[in-house]
């Protein structure tokens, strides 16, 4: 099962060397071997939360300098946001520690502040707190917590319904924990949003096919195709329907 799930993740990433990794071991991913081939990428959410989110302009700047220090000096950038947290920093300084914490190795602790920060009281507006949950949900994942991942989703679908990015990580969420069927509603529902997403297209292709339902999976991923044929990963999905009918399963 924990190859099927690894194949899973290798077939719906990006074309990258966590891919490759997956495709090469059937062990469980350990957390060093995350954080040498996947970084935990901030800054995308350090800039979109914290555009509408901040009162201070320079609240965002100085968590985006965080965030960049940490990618390569995390125990730098965790005390510097312990001294932004006595200096007032509030929620800013919280999401520094805990994005230092994550980048440092403390995954799991990482997300453990992230998820606690969503409910506090200065941590923005709904679409701020179901941000930071977001984040939270995919420091999960990188330590194969799928199930603690999933209900900081589920929290974060509560406050934005029907956001097709957060619909696709409970998928990805879903797909973690085995339950194909769940994740492909949720790519679905994805799907009747942004009709042309390649990433979900591809992912619903993978749950149908650990359901075998090779017809419907053939379809998604032609589709999946002629939006992006030169996007090796779709191929990649592709030999896999492929192989799944031969064998009559999903390929390990």
């Amino acid at each position: 099962m924990r190859t099927r799930i690894n194949c899973f993740l290798a077939s719906v990433l990006p074309f990258s060397p966590i891919r490759t990794y997956l495709m090469t071991t059937h062990k469980p991913i350990s957390q060093p071997a995350v954080l040498a081939i996947l970084p935990f990428a901030l800054t995308t959410f350090v800039l979109a939360t914290q555009a509408h989110a901040a009162t201070d302009p320079r609240d965002a700047t100085r968590l985006a300098a965080c965030v960049a220090k940490a990618e390569t000096k995390p125990e730098e950038a965790l005390e510097d946001g312990f001294v932004w947290r006595s200096q007032g920093g509030a929620i800013y300084a919280e999401q520094c520690i805990a994005i230092a914490r994550i980048e440092g190795g403390d995954i799991g602790g990482g997300a453990e502040r992230l998820t606690a920060l969503a409910s506090a009281p200065d941590a923005g507006d709904e679409e701020s707190r179901a941000m930071i949950l977001s984040r939270a949900a995919n420091a999960w994942m990188m330590i194969e917590e799928y199930a603690a991942a999933q209900k900081a989703l589920d929290a974060a679908l509560k406050l934005k319904p029907g956001e097709p990015d957060l619909l696709l990580d409970r998928a990805r969420a879903k797909a973690g924990q085995s339950k194909w069927a769940e994740a492909q509603t949720d790519l679905t529902a994805c799907l009747s949003v942004r009709p042309l997403d390649v990433l979900a297209l591809r992912l619903r292709a993978e749950t149908l096919l650990q359901q075998k339902s090779y017809d419907a999976a053939e379809l998604d991923i032609a589709q999946a195709l002629r939006l992006a044929p030169k996007d090796v990963d779709n191929w990649l999905v592709r030999g896999r329907i492929q192989e799944a009918r031969r064998l009559g399963r999903a390929p390990d």
